[in-house]
């Protein structure tokens, strides 16, 4: 077969990286939190059906210029694949309906028939072009369902959220899933492998037992949803020493999380680094010990999406503290060490435990059992019998 004519897999997803924000020359909304994720899923199915990965994306909203600009079509790439923008004009009250007819004209113009269209979360404006597809081309679509807080979300956005899913359920064939909650927002019989996170083949030991004090962890969003206030209060309840709590992220709490940084009575015990660059990032984690996922069981919003944190500190060999938010007991088994009830003793208490007998406690963990089922290639593995289902690859 003529490489002209081979099916491919197109991603239809609004992420993007550093490459476009280079080209791009000015702030943009990013994304940066969920790159590396939409990487390996990319990376699994192109070992699952050995075909060709292009992603095609409509260009973001500034954040600071107001101004109208016309933003031409571009060829960046996304990772180590080639990522191609539509063209728009970025105008405000009028960019977001516009950018929904060219994105359709651009998806379009690069969506063959044969070609596994990938569809990133229930995005409308993805949506909108899969429809156009449905009547053109014949695709089979995949939907990458990593976000579900659409559905509990009651602000104005939530209906196109609404439509895009009412819309879209009807095209899919088949669902990768963050969290089994997710699958039951999806026809029974429908093809899913659930997709929560990724760590190495073999994971890395870690930094071994601390000398001196434990270096605890948190990343990622500072809200009430990840429990990031009932970690500030579990503080009152340890002990004066033997820990050292580091924070990086942002979030509505960050200024709650930067006085208390500042405070005298906390500054030798608590450093707010704020959003670290990916190389500062991964200094800081190989500098920890434990890694903090505190995120409220009681909230809503744990039961569509789930903690991915709790991958990257697996992934970096950290011991991790979790709440059981989110399926995480459920998908990780005994690679965690968890704690019951949204309450700073109950956190305390578990930090307690591992700064007084943390060799202990990593003995009672068995993180290799997650990678044996979410490593790249456990994942793929599980993503090619998904696609034989769906029909996109043979059994041989």
């Amino acid at each position: 077969m003529k490489e002209k004519n081979r099916s491919r897999i197109v991603c239809l997803t609004s992420v993007f990286d550093q490459h476009y924000h280079d080209l791009r020359g000015e702030k943009t909304e990013h994304h940066l939190l969920t790159i590396s994720f939409r990487r390996d899923v990319l990376r699994c199915l192109e070992m699952a059906s050995g075909r060709e990965v292009i992603v095609l994306s409509s260009p973001p909203k500034a954040v600071e210029r107001r101004t109208a600009k016309w933003l031409p079509p571009v060829e960046t790439k996304f990772v180590t694949y080639r990522q191609l923008f539509c063209a728009n004009w970025d105008v405000p009250k009028l960019r977001v309906p516009l950018s929904w007819i060219f994105y359709a004209r651009h998806a379009l113009r690069h969506v063959r028939s044969g070609d596994l269209v990938v569809i990133d979360n229930y995005d409308f404006i993805s949506i909108v072009a899969a429809r156009v597809l449905k009547i053109f081309r014949r695709v089979t679509f995949l939907l990458v369902y990593l976000d579900g807080r659409h559905a509990i979300d009651r602000s104005w956005p939530w209906v196109l959220s609404w439509l895009a899913e009412t819309g879209g359920r009807g095209l899919l064939s088949g669902a990768l899933l963050s969290t089994p909650a997710l699958g039951k927002r999806l026809p029974d019989a429908m093809p899913k492998e659930l997709v929560p996170g990724f760590v190495p083949d073999e994971l890395p030991l870690g930094p071994g037992t601390p000398d001196g004090e434990v270096r605890f962890l948190y990343t990622g969003g500072l809200d009430r949803a990840r429990g990031v206030d009932l970690m500030l209060a579990a503080m009152e309840h340890l002990p004066e020493k033997g820990w050292h709590l580091d924070i990086t992220g942002h979030g509505p709490l960050a200024e709650q999380v930067a006085r208390l940084a500042q405070d005298p009575c906390w500054s030798s015990k608590v450093k707010y680094h704020q959003s670290l660059p990916a190389d500062a990032y991964n200094r800081l984690l190989a500098e920890c010990q434990v890694g903090l996922n505190c995120q409220r069981a009681s909230d809503p919003i744990s039961g569509v999406t789930l903690p991915s944190k709790v991958f990257t500190y697996l992934s970096a060999g950290l011991l991790v503290i979790s709440s059981k938010a989110g399926a995480v007991e459920q998908l990780c088994r005994n690679a965690c060490f968890y704690y019951e009830g949204d309450t700073p003793q109950s956190l305390a208490g578990a930090m307690k435990e591992v700064i007084a007998n943390f060799s202990t406690v990593r003995r009672k963990l068995d993180p290799a059992a997650v990678s044996n089922q979410y490593s790249i290639k456990a994942t793929a593995g599980r993503m090619r019998r998904l696609l034989q289902a769906v029909g996109v690859v043979d059994d041989h």
